[in-house]
């Protein structure tokens, strides 16, 4: 008995201003490829069941783009009879009761027993020898903490898997707090050692929590704050093999952008910073897909600072779909365009008002930049 685990797809997910030939915002496409890979790779391995853990959509009102990658994806997993279950995230569910949820289009999609999306309350889903409880995110915080403090596995199951979008205390956020996500303490997940397996979603990096929990992160890396640890991908759990054994887990890559943090240039150290720049985008591998590139400063004046020319920089990173650079200010406090306290008061302001935080974000800082360079003219 095999599953395939994945989660955090955030289809309909947008950042920066760039298009692809297509004249898609480039980054949402990549986040569709991502989840079309994933989808190839589930139907190569042939798992018994296919199984994400929340968040497949950025919003609860998703694009009809994002609904046609998704169909598609859903689509072709069952053409190979291979069962698809799926549980709301906080990005999937509707702030307000009157809003209908989207993960009913889901269950019409299903005619054929293949298509479990779960919704509203915990469900049990039971395929051929394996139990699945799916504890799907709900604005009640007490109905997931019920939820998952009294989950039982099904005595008449061979397998039994408990799937769960939730945090947890100590494991850090997804990259800034979120609107309507919930966090919980460790001790709620007790109840999950008599489980085969807990697929967790919400924290977008591969954590094996313990042998037989573990969130299998997102697909494609949506912040500089989500620190894949060399992984990005799915997760193929073979259960007859019990946590005990190597064999257990095995993920699987998934190609995606490219992410390059690099060194930092302390600009007290260097006699002439724009050079120094220009010296650090050299470094950089763009013989492949675009990368997305960050760079710090430190110890810059914020007269140097503001010496930099912006347009010599998108000349040195031409190869690269994004840089960003951060400065260290001396004698302030550590300068972005987006620090945490700042990305958590828009996060949770954004998202009360259904607006997307990393777009919002990115959209603030084009026209910054635009302001910069014409200040500069």
């Amino acid at each position: 008995m095999r599953l395939v685990h994945f989660s955090d797809t955030h289809l309909g997910w947008r950042s920066l201003h760039r298009v692809d030939q297509n004249g898609r915002n480039q980054r949402e496409s990549d986040v569709y490829e991502a989840f079309d890979r994933a989808i190839d790779k589930a139907i190569e391995l042939a798992p018994d069941v296919v199984v994400h853990s929340g968040d497949l959509f950025d919003g609860y009102h998703p694009s009809s783009a994002a609904l046609k990658v998704c169909l598609d994806g859903i689509d072709r997993l069952r053409n190979t009879g291979i069962p698809f279950v799926v549980i709301a995230g906080n990005h999937s569910t509707p702030r307000v009761t009157a809003a209908e949820h989207v993960f009913c289009l889901l269950e019409r999609f299903d005619r054929d027993g293949l298509v479990h999306a779960v919704f509203g309350n915990p469900r049990r889903v039971r395929i051929g020898e394996l139990a699945i409880l799916a504890v799907p995110h709900v604005n009640d915080e007490a109905i997931v903490r019920d939820g998952l403090a009294t989950a039982a596995p099904d005595p008449d199951a061979d397998y039994n898997v408990l799937v769960a979008h939730v945090g947890l205390d100590g494991l850090g956020h997804v990259g800034g707090s979120e609107a309507g996500s919930l966090t919980l303490s460790g001790e709620t997940l007790e109840a999950a050692s008599a489980f085969d397996y807990v697929a967790l979603g919400h924290l977008h990096r591969f954590e094996d929590v313990r042998d037989n929990v573990a969130y299998s992160g997102s697909l494609e890396r949506l912040s500089w704050a989500d620190d894949p640890k060399g992984f990005k991908g799915i997760l193929e759990v073979d259960l007859a093999a019990g946590f005990t054994s190597a064999e257990f887990v095995t993920p699987h890559a998934i190609a995606v952008r490219p992410h390059i943090a690099l060194p930092a240039i302390d600009a007290s150290a260097t006699e002439d910073l724009q050079s120094a720049i220009a010296v650090a985008a050299e470094t950089v591998d763009v013989s492949g897909p675009e990368p997305m590139v960050r760079l710090v400063v430190s110890n810059v004046t914020s007269t140097d600072w503001s010496t930099i020319d912006r347009r010599r920089i998108d000349t040195a990173f031409a190869g690269c779909l994004h840089v960003e650079l951060v400065s260290e200010i001396i004698g302030e406090e550590h300068i972005s365009l987006t620090p945490p306290d700042l990305r958590e008061f828009l996060s949770s302001w954004s998202g009360a008002k259904g607006i997307n935080i990393e777009d919002f974000i990115a959209r603030a800082e084009h026209f910054i930049a635009l302001a910069d360079q014409e200040m500069s003219t």
